[in-house]
């Protein structure tokens, strides 16, 4: 990481002597066009400043593209340290945790945590967890957990739980928002099973925790015809499925 990042500082500076150079040379240039070498005057001042002053923006606009271009490169530094950063803190996967991992993972230096409470037994559970996978690797500003319920009953009395699956975002160690259920995931309420990423996504995206916006009609036809195909659609609640939601009851 280092070599590479010594490497881009020796090409930079390169290219900064380079555009000096070049810069000193247009101009040796442009004064033995528009100058006299006689001294004698041409009378042709009036269009020698002309030139001149098309020269200058020419330079201009060539010193404006390189801040732009070292600014960008700045930015991708920055943007490719913070992406280190929150992979070091276990984003950008879905994994277990236990019930003695909860607090150090929720209350650490990660801004936003998603906590999947499941039961390995329900269908609903395994839907979640199979939309969440997907997620976690597109969305690295937020870390993506899950916890077996019949595991950690004492997070789930304290966070009174008792629907499974339920996902709750924790935003610096505090819980923000709760979704019990797939509730107002499905388009359609007669088939709360039928239902897309996207809508999870969106979801997740009013929390705070990620940035997501649905495609329009004309980014999916331009998609489809770049042969890019969506991800992570789901048609579950089929008669062959089984699936159903279960309550959990930390008594029982």
């Amino acid at each position: 990481m280092l070599q590479k990042l010594r490497r881009e500082k020796i090409e930079e500076e390169k290219r900064k002597a380079n555009n000096i150079a070049r810069h000193q040379t247009l101009q040796e240039e442009s004064k033995n066009i528009f100058s006299n070498k006689n001294g004698e005057d041409t009378g042709d001042d009036e269009q020698n400043d002309d030139s001149d002053d098309e020269y200058d923006d020419l330079l201009n606009d060539d010193i404006e593209l390189d801040a732009i271009r070292q600014r960008r490169i700045k930015e991708m530094r920055e943007a490719q340290a913070k992406a280190a950063e929150m992979k070091s803190l276990g984003h950008g996967d879905y994994r277990t945790i236990s019930q003695d991992d909860f607090l150090p993972e929720c209350t650490g230096k990660s801004e936003y945590v998603a906590v999947h409470f499941f039961h390995k037994g329900f269908e609903r559970c395994k839907i979640m967890d199979h939309h969440l996978k997907i997620i976690a690797s597109l969305h690295i500003s937020c870390k993506f957990l899950r916890m077996d319920a019949e595991k950690c009953p004492f997070f789930i009395a304290r966070l009174k739980i008792r629907t499974l699956p339920t996902l709750i975002i924790f935003q610096d160690g505090k819980a923000a928002d709760r979704l019990t259920g797939f509730e107002g995931l499905a388009k359609d309420p007669s088939n709360p099973d039928n239902w897309e990423t996207g809508r999870l996504q969106e979801w997740i995206a009013k929390t705070g925790a990620i940035k997501y916006k649905r495609p329009t009609e004309e980014i999916k036809e331009e998609m489809r015809r770049m042969g890019i195909k969506p991800r992570g659609t789901v048609w579950s609640g089929t008669r062959t499925g089984g699936f159903y939601e279960a309550e959990y009851d930390e008594d029982s």
